[in-house]
């Protein structure tokens, strides 16, 4: 560990940069596991709400509700599955004192652990917002690293969360500002493309737009999150730098 690496920063241009360098090395396998994870899951959800929900009851009808608490878990469930197709294929080579000697990520009860994570998490953030908005913001900022540290790290649960809070720690406004600016980015980017599938006004265009856009938004987010890993590990930790070219050469 160099005094020089634990002494930087934490550098939005550097996070975006790693992020641009995980999509273009995956790009074909990141957008089939963004249409497994996360298009076809919502295209389901969407169908199963047609069915279940009764527009005329409105609000008032539990089906309603369920139905909307059911698609979130499912949309962040899908979410998380696809930050750990990631993570696993760009971290992998990652050092820690977690993995040494250890089976890379992959096994049956590792994906029960991160489905149990996901809950969890998901359950957290989603209770946060819903009973106080800046909770949810809170959470969502200490948990943002919990997929890439389980995956990377072999981290339990409890420990991953822990993992997570330790590595945001100080750096989350940065990361809050960083995740604000993609967000007003990706904010004119769906509203453009709203604009132009109104203008096409065809149904299938429509019906497609909505579970693409999610699974784009989706894999913004998940790229995010790795490469945010990734920065708190380098610039508090001092991850060496040879390992810096190895993992995003």
């Amino acid at each position: 560990m160099t005094d020089a690496a634990v002494q930087r920063g934490f550098e939005a241009a550097r996070v975006l940069k790693h992020a641009m360098t995980i999509f273009r090395r995956d790009a074909f396998k990141i957008l089939l596991f963004s249409a497994l994870f996360v298009a076809l899951p919502d295209l389901g959800m969407d169908a199963l709400t047609r069915v279940f929900s009764r527009p005329e009851t409105g609000y008032a009808a539990p089906n309603t509700w369920i139905m909307i608490l059911v698609s979130l878990l499912v949309s962040m469930l899908g979410s998380v599955t696809l930050q750990a197709a990631i993570s696993r294929s760009a971290l992998s080579r990652l050092e820690s004192p977690h993995t040494a000697g250890a089976a890379p990520f992959g096994g049956a009860r590792d994906y029960l652990t991160l489905l149990a994570l996901g809950v969890v998490t998901s359950l957290g953030i989603l209770g946060g917002f819903v009973l106080l908005v800046i909770p949810g913001v809170i959470l969502s900022l200490a948990w943002m690293v919990v997929v890439p540290a389980m995956v990377t790290e072999r981290l339990g649960v409890w420990d991953t969360i822990r993992r997570s809070n330790r590595l945001t720690g100080e750096r989350r406004g940065a990361i809050f500002g960083l995740s604000l600016a993609v967000g007003v980015v990706w904010f004119v980017f769906a509203w453009l493309i709203q604009l132009a599938a109104s203008a096409v006004g065809n149904p299938v265009v429509d019906a497609i737009a909505e579970p693409m856009m999610q699974a784009l938004l989706s894999i913004v987010n998940a790229l995010l999150a790795v490469s945010i890993y990734y920065e708190l590990r380098w610039s508090k930790e001092g991850t060496p730098t040879d390992r810096l070219v190895e993992v995003f050469a």
